[in-house]
């Protein structure tokens, strides 16, 4: 079915901008031919991937606009069959124009942009085709901690030399558990680390501390033992 028109929501916007400018164009001429003209496009990559989260709210959309024209007819058909093909395209026009549905609360949920961001960086700096478990993982993680966190994470993992799913994984599900939800909060966690090791590493090793009852506690079992040895004659 031939379109004049389609919403473009923002949540298209928030997903277009973090690609450069050579996928963005790609995504964005996808997206208006498949809307208008139903034509489906021949993307890989990154492209591909992100098309891919915002193709089923063009669905959606087409299949409301194909239901309000079956259901009450065109203006055109209304005045009889003059100026049928005008009318027609006016009707659409007009129903369109409400936002398929917004007016009725109705505006179907547009893609993620955090989950289209972090896949398509996943698929452009770890791997083109990861494994349904991966996206699903990543989507969360998307959902919970944010889009920044997620890339820093791959950040990491790259640094590291570890361009794997199972490190990043392992990465993202150490900040998780550490509470972290946004850059600043990971600030924060590494910074509460480095304070930690600082602080272990300045007390004297083999020393028993104040705040170590542990080493006390060890202490006291080694003498005991000593003495229960010495005096069966067996520590001498």
């Amino acid at each position: 079915m031939e379109r004049n028109q389609f919403t473009f929501y923002r949540s298209y916007y928030e997903a277009l901008k973090h690609l450069n400018k050579r996928d963005r164009a790609q995504v964005l001429m996808a997206v208006i031919a498949y809307a208008l003209d139903e034509t489906v496009p021949a993307l890989t990559g990154v492209p591909l991937s992100v098309f891919t989260l915002i193709k089923p709210t063009l669905d959606s959309g087409r299949n409301k606009a194909k239901n309000r024209l079956g259901k009450g007819g065109t203006k055109g058909e209304q005045r009889g069959n003059e100026g049928e093909g005008e009318a027609e395209i006016e009707a659409e026009a007009e129903r369109e124009g409400k936002g398929e549905g917004e007016s009725e609360g109705e505006a179907p949920a547009g893609p993620d942009p955090a989950a289209a961001a972090v896949l398509a960086a996943y698929r452009e700096r770890f791997s083109p085709t990861p494994s349904a478990a991966c996206v699903q993982a990543l989507t969360g993680y998307a959902a919970t901690m944010g889009a920044d966190c997620c890339l820093r994470a791959m950040d990491a993992a790259l640094d590291a030399g570890k361009p794997s799913w199972a490190y990043l994984r392992g990465i993202l599900r150490a900040k998780e558990a550490q509470g972290v939800r946004s850059l600043a909060d990971w600030d924060r966690a590494d910074a509460d680390h480095q304070r930690r090791r600082q602080s272990q590493g300045s007390r004297p090793k083999g020393s028993p501390t104040s705040d170590d009852p542990s080493k006390f506690r060890k202490d006291l079992q080694w003498m005991d033992q000593f003495l229960a040895q010495t005096e069966r004659g067996e520590g001498i």
